[in-house]
């Protein structure tokens, strides 16, 4: 089990798994994903900002309402905690929850995670028409069908046409023109951080491009946290982080932001001519 058939060398040309075998794995992969012990005692030790907005989020699953919301908060606020608390919980009743991000990075701090144009078959290239690559009748169609719960991190790095094409998708693979099918989907990010990767001339082009500037946005329901464990262990570099991400710090004649000196590494590299 887990062996590459090519370490054997059986032929001479490598062997190529099939699309549909290899979504084939990846689907027994999720409907078969083990949940940490610990994690499910993450949903005892959540604050009373992300219990609400977990509880709100499980009554809609299990009550089979939909819900579509977007939680908000800077980093430190605990949307990870908070996403690996809502995964553990669907899973271990037996049911499947789906976890993305727009990064690989971000996608590998949740259980499952993976990026979100290889869960949902979203081109690389989003520049004009496309739409997620599933087709109806393929296994993963299936997945999605079967899932409670979508979860996608980093939402403000996403271009408002991929999340778009995930609503199309699920409207499509569910037979109905509610928002996402009538699922419950989760997005979290915080746009004062990274946003869209766009041609751009002008600044106001990020934001045009993002989730904020789509006709979704104005249909998600908002959750917020604010709470911040990061601020407790550092308070005066939270607040510095905090004024610079809200447009508050000051600038110098340059229109820069300056760099307190005690936070400057110096560089034993010389300077690159």
């Amino acid at each position: 089990m887990g062996r590459d058939i090519n370490e054997f060398e059986l032929t001479k040309d490598k062997i190529q798994p099939s699309v549909a075998a290899k979504e084939a794995k990846d689907v027994h992969f999720e409907r078969n994903i083990t949940v940490n012990e610990q994690d499910l005692l993450l949903p005892y030790k959540l604050n009373i900002e992300q219990k609400k907005a977990y509880n709100i989020i499980l009554d809609r699953i299990f009550s089979t309402k939909p819900g579509a919301f977007f939680m908000d908060g800077p980093g430190g606020t605990g949307k990870s905690f908070l996403y690996r608390a809502l995964l553990a919980t669907v899973r271990h009743r037996g049911f499947i929850a789906l976890a993305a991000a727009s990064s690989g990075i971000a996608s590998s701090l949740l259980p499952g995670g993976r990026t979100a144009h290889s869960r949902f078959k979203i081109p690389i290239d989003v520049d004009g028409n496309f739409s997620c690559n599933i087709s109806k009748q393929s296994s993963l169609a299936s997945l999605i069908r079967d899932a409670k719960l979508i979860v996608w991190d980093e939402i403000s790095m996403a271009k408002k046409e991929m999340i778009e094409a995930l609503d199309l998708l699920l409207r499509d693979l569910m037979e109905t023109n509610m928002l996402f099918g009538g699922k419950v989907v989760v997005f979290s990010g915080d746009f004062r951080q990274t946003l869209p990767v766009v041609r751009v001339e002008k600044k106001e082009d990020f934001v045009r491009e993002s989730l904020l500037c789509s006709e979704i946005w104005h249909q998600l329901e908002k959750l917020q946290l604010s709470e911040n464990k990061r601020s407790k262990t550092d308070p005066t570099f939270y607040e510095y982080f905090m004024r610079i991400s809200n447009g508050k710090e000051g600038k110098n004649d340059k229109r820069k932001v300056e760099i307190p000196r005690p936070l400057i590494i110096p560089s034993q590299l010389k300077k690159i001519p």
